[in-house]
């Protein structure tokens, strides 16, 4: 499982009084924990920029505890670094601003924090649902193609002379992707891009399906099982950061990019379910497609020196098709 499906499954047991909820309830049971907008001091009224920081203690202990990592720390973003979280945002389709600005309870940055980032549900007592997104301060310091090069190494296990450098250019930083994968997820959980973005999420609180050309359903069968025609040896080993694996050893890397490339999917993390589809097809649309950047992929090893570039297949079209269905929203 990929870091959020790891986390979704962690989030869960956080929620034992969500589970009662239905689609059919007359009434939404409210939340516990951090999915309870009553934990937040979620203002309506405040502007955005004020809502990005430090994340709230009782946030900070759920991950802490979630990942194991009693390291993670509050990091306070400099008002320069809001003002580029804000510029970065303005990038993707209008939208996720509009979503951002109105359902957003929070952004917040952890220091230590396993990933990029994570954005989670969170509701009140009538069942209106937003969202909390939690982004590693890393991400404002490396350029993008340090960014990728990272998460890109961690799905392997590391063996001497290997190597997965990622080129996406020098012009902007990490957190453009950071930003664009997790502001892809925000919308999803409210605007229902998707046919539903966490499992674990009961089906009370999810935004309805409202269709998307096959987009996705023609290519995914279950939430994280691809139809037989667009999967790949290898993919169901796939892992990020240290959460579940890494799996896959590192002399086993050319193959499993062979099977992306033939694939429908624009980089390892977006073949792991359909919500993480979208989240990388609308980050790679905007990098490559909209921001001009390179992207691609290098593989150094023992007798080894292959470089592929998923958007020139079929992740191209489904990259703009992603974009364009968001900008309809």
């Amino acid at each position: 499982m990929n870091n959020s499906l790891v986390r979704a499954a962690a989030l869960a047991l956080f929620l034992p009084l969500a589970g009662t909820c239905s689609a059919g309830d007359a009434a939404v049971a409210q939340p516990p924990g951090m999915s309870s907008l009553e934990a937040y001091r979620y203002d309506p009224s405040s502007r955005l920029e004020d809502r990005i920081g430090p994340p709230p203690d009782g946030l900070l202990k759920q991950y802490r505890e979630i990942d194991g990592r009693p390291d993670y720390g509050a990091y306070a973003p400099t008002e320069a670094e809001k003002r580029l979280v804000i510029e970065y945002l303005g990038l993707m389709p209008p939208v996720a601003e509009r979503v951002f600005r109105e359902k957003c309870v929070g952004l917040y940055f952890v220091s230590g924090f396993m990933g990029n980032g994570m954005t989670s549900w969170v509701a009140d007592s009538t069942g209106t649902v937003y969202f909390s997104m939690v982004l590693n301060p890393k991400s404002l310091k490396q350029s993008l193609s340090e960014t990728l090069s990272e998460r890109e190494n961690s799905c392997f296990v590391p063996a001497e002379g290997w190597k997965v450098t990622v080129d996406a250019g020098s012009k902007y930083r990490g957190l453009a992707y950071a930003l664009f994968h997790e502001g892809a997820h925000a919308v999803d959980y409210i605007r229902g891009v998707t046919p539903f973005v966490d499992p674990g999420m009961p089906e009370g609180y999810r935004a309805p399906f409202r269709g998307d050309g096959g987009l996705f359903t023609g290519v995914w069968k279950e939430y994280s099982v691809p139809m037989a025609g667009s999967d790949y040896a290898g993919r169901s080993d796939i892992t990020f950061y240290g959460l579940g694996g890494p799996k896959i050893p590192a002399a086993q890397a050319p193959g499993l990019y062979a099977g992306l490339v033939k694939s429908p999917f624009v980089s390892l993390y977006g073949s792991r379910s359909w919500a993480e589809d979208l989240a990388e097809l609308t980050a790679y649309g905007l990098i490559a497609g909209r921001l001009g950047q390179p992207y691609k992929i290098s593989l150094k090893g023992p007798g080894v020196r292959k470089t592929i570039s998923p958007m020139k297949g079929r992740a191209a079209s489904r990259s703009a098709a992603a974009l364009k269905l968001l900008e309809k929203l």
